[in-house]
């Protein structure tokens, strides 16, 4: 989702259980799901395990996966946080009040390799661009670097921020240990992206009606880079 500038900051959570979860898994965890790393080359580098997620990016009805039995109850604080701060913005009430309560389409966990990199790269389909891309650091160090726009901070551990998902980032990992994230998108019904409000202000928030302006054909501000 596009917003005025690179990173917005949510809020902290505390983070233990979810941690100790995470330092349990094994290889074998990590490696049973390899569709995202086979299908798009910037996440190479990556492995991860999907709790809410389709590989066909789809904007509502979201598959849960089997782990997310076991870590639902962990990360429930972190989703509740996150849900928050959106439904109770001004825009978030008057979207909510009309359309219903948001809903969380996608929550992965994701692992960077030491000395791996995500190159830079933005998020084009629909449903990226219209959900609020939110990470969450649980295993992380000081040399892992987060780049969005021209703008590059190192998150510290329980910290939750959004990323300007509109904007080129990128993501590189220059510690001995893995990165391991969880990475929330969250959906405000009836939300459109700033292209979106700009073109068809006055047509209802779906693929169809936005396709132009989330592709790019449409020349639109929402990949205009702050310093």
């Amino acid at each position: 989702m596009n917003f005025d500038d690179n990173f917005r900051r949510i809020g902290s959570a505390n983070i233990e259980h979810v941690k100790a979860l995470v330092a349990a898994l094994t290889d074998e965890d990590w490696t049973q799901e390899s569709v995202q790393q086979q299908r798009y080359e910037v996440h190479k580098d990556t492995q991860s395990i999907p709790l809410v997620h389709d590989y066909d990016f789809r904007h509502t009805e979201p598959t849960r996966h089997p782990a997310l039995q076991t870590f639902a109850p962990v990360i429930r604080p972190i989703l509740a946080i996150t849900a928050d701060f959106y439904d109770s913005s001004e825009k978030g009430r008057a979207l909510t009040k009309k359309y219903g309560i948001g809903y969380f389409v996608r929550t992965n966990l994701v692992r960077l390799a030491p000395g791996g990199t995500i190159d830079k790269h933005r998020d084009e389909n629909f449903s990226l661009t219209h959900s609020h891309r939110v990470h969450v650091p649980i295993i992380t160090n000081e040399l892992v670097l987060f780049k969005v726009g021209r703008e590059t901070l190192s998150i510290p551990e329980g910290e939750i921020y959004e990323i300007n998902n509109r904007r080129l980032h990128s993501v590189h990992n220059a510690g001995a240990a893995a990165r391991i994230h969880l990475i929330l998108d969250y959906v405000l019904k009836g939300e459109k992206c700033c292209c979106g409000e700009k073109h068809y202000p006055d047509q209802p928030c779906l693929p169809e009606a936005c396709m132009d302006t989330d592709h790019g054909r449409i020349p639109c501000t929402c990949h205009t880079e702050s310093t």
